[in-house]
Formats: structure tokens, sequence, C-alpha cells
């Protein structure tokens, strides 16, 4: 398959029609969501030998000796004492390999599992199956497109959770990337203009895509293990003042206004008071529409999205429980 290909067939997954439609005050526009596994590093004990066919041989090395005997063949170069960056046919960098500093005997390999066509994803679930000993997953980042919603009313959002909040504004003073959390904790959450990151990359966009913005979930260790509980966790922390209930209090539409403007005002309040703005914003992302039509589009695609984490470890369970 070739790059050209690959590149049509993956907007052509992101502009498939769509029946869902955002109405909210007076925004009516068709809305395309699309569901993704953005990263994966997957661990585990290297085999102490591995089996490597030649045209006329067959040899018996260990990991090292592999990647030695592999680098400079066009796809494989050496980054550091115990690392190896993976090129594809097109020269794409699209994984990282490394013996472990401080697990004697583990490894690990980095990759985006978009960036790999069907050929080179089949040889690459080879590859780890060669490689390790019960592999499993330290890190998986989850991540919605979301066309055709405008700027302004994405921006609006916010995870209301009481971790660090990073925003990121471009010349123009509009938000251009949003980071919650730490990037060593466990979860973090970022959004970004999916669109102009792009277009900085000087990337082809279709005219037809007006706005692209990404909901990015990256998780660790843990949280890893519990991928599909911590989407819809995060999703019901994503609120903006949209759907309040029609009984709360003006002057409480606008202490939410000004914490979901500026995110560093939640510092200053009370623990109740906090609390209470909190549950407030909660109970908005339960009436949401575009939190709803995120957690719809979620739970058609999550048997997609377990099945496609699994084949990565050639076929161990990888439940919703147990990553």
């Amino acid at each position: 398959m070739s790059k050209k290909q690959i590149i049509v067939n993956e907007w052509e997954k992101l502009t498939a029609l769509s029946n869902r439609r955002l109405n909210v005050k007076g925004i009516d526009t068709p809305l395309k969501l699309s569901w993704s596994i953005d990263r994966i590093t997957i661990v585990g004990k290297l085999k102490e030998t591995i089996y490597y066919h030649t045209e006329n041989d067959v040899l018996f090395l260990d990991f090292e000796q592999l990647m030695r005997l592999n680098e400079g063949n066009g796809y494989l170069k050496s980054v550091s004492q115990n690392g190896w960056q993976l090129f594809d046919v097109h020269g794409e960098n699209i994984a990282y390999i490394e013996i472990l500093k401080y697990q004697d005997g583990f490894g690990r390999i980095d990759f985006n599992p978009n960036k790999i066509n069907q050929f080179l994803a089949n040889s690459m679930k080879n590859f780890i199956h060669d490689l390790f000993l019960e592999p499993h997953f330290s890190r998986a980042d989850i991540a919605c497109d979301i066309l055709g919603v405008p700027d302004d009313f994405v921006t609006q959002y916010r995870v209301v959770d009481p971790i660090s909040f990073k925003p990121i504004y471009g010349r123009s003073g509009k938000l251009e990337t949003a980071y919650w959390g730490s990037r060593s904790s466990e979860r973090q959450i970022r959004m970004y203009n999916k669109k102009l990151e792009q277009e900085t990359k000087r990337k082809v966009v279709p005219k037809e895509i007006k706005t692209w913005w990404r909901l990015e979930l990256q998780l660790r260790r843990g949280k890893a293990s519990d991928w599909h509980n911590m989407v819809l966790e995060s999703l019901d922390s994503f609120a903006s003042p949209h759907f309040l209930p029609v009984n709360t209090k003006h002057i409480d539409k606008i202490v939410i206004a000004g914490l979901i403007s500026d995110h560093s005002l939640w510092g200053g309040l009370s623990r109740p008071t906090k609390y209470k703005y909190r549950d407030l914003l909660k109970q908005e992302s339960k009436n949401d529409e575009l939190t709803n039509h995120l957690r719809e589009s979620f739970f058609e695609c999550s048997n997609d999205l377990k099945n496609e984490l699994d084949t990565w470890l050639q076929g161990l369970d990888v439940s919703e429980n147990n990553l």
C-alpha cells in the first residue's frame, strides 16, 4: 500500500458521513467523531534466544545482537547506546525500541499504530511476539477526532477534576492546546487544534474539513490497564456551561463562566465551594450534547478498540479490567 493511499484512507475515515448533529444555541452542524488508539507502549522480558532467519541460515541471537545486525538496513537506526528508531518504507518514524536500563533483561517498544499500514502492522505484531515473554501495556493513548464543531464552542470545554491545567494560546489569543494533569502522571488529558497542527506541519487538509480538534487521553501504568473506565470517567468531567440545570442560580452561572474562562480560579475556592461547582459541572456533562455524542461514539467502537489492543499482544485477552 502506497503512502498516498494510506493518507487517502485516513481522510475517508475522518470525513465519513455521520447522522449526529450538534444543536446548541443556534449551532446546527454535522458532527463527525472518530476514536482511535494513538500510541502504544509495550514492555516485556526479552527472550534470551531469538531465531533470526536469513536467506541461507537460521541464527540464534539475543535482542541486542539482533538490533546490531539490522542497523543500517534502511529501516533501523541506532539513536542511543540501548535504543533504536524504526522507520517504514517511506522513511516515516514509526517506533522506538530500547533495552531498559533499570530493569535487567526487559525491553520496551513505543509506536503509533495509525502510522503502520496493514503489512507492516502484521510484521510488527510478529516481531513483538518473537521478542517478548509475557508482554504487557505500560502506556495506551486513546484519542477522539472531533470534526465539524466550531472552534469557539470547543474551546469552552474544561476537565473539572482537581488537576493541573496548562493552556497554550496562539498569537491571536485563541486557545490552541490544553493539558490537564502532569506529563508524568498516570493520566494526562490533552485537547488541541489538530487542523492547525496539520497545517503547521504543511500537511494537506481537505477543504471540507473546516474545524478539527483532538481529545486525547495518555494513560500509563495502572490507568492504562483500566482504559475503558478511564475514558468514561474523563468524559464525566468534560464540561462546558451549555447545559446547566434550568434551576441553576444566575450567580452560580456567573461563577461557573469565570471558572471555565480561567481554570486557576479554582484554587481560590474553599473546599465545600469547590465541590459544589465541580458537582454542578459534572451534572452538566450528563446533559451536554457534545459530551453525550462522545460517550455514544465511544460505546459504539469500544469493542474495536479492545480488539485492536488485543491483537498487539498476539491474542492475549485485553479486557476493560485487564489490559
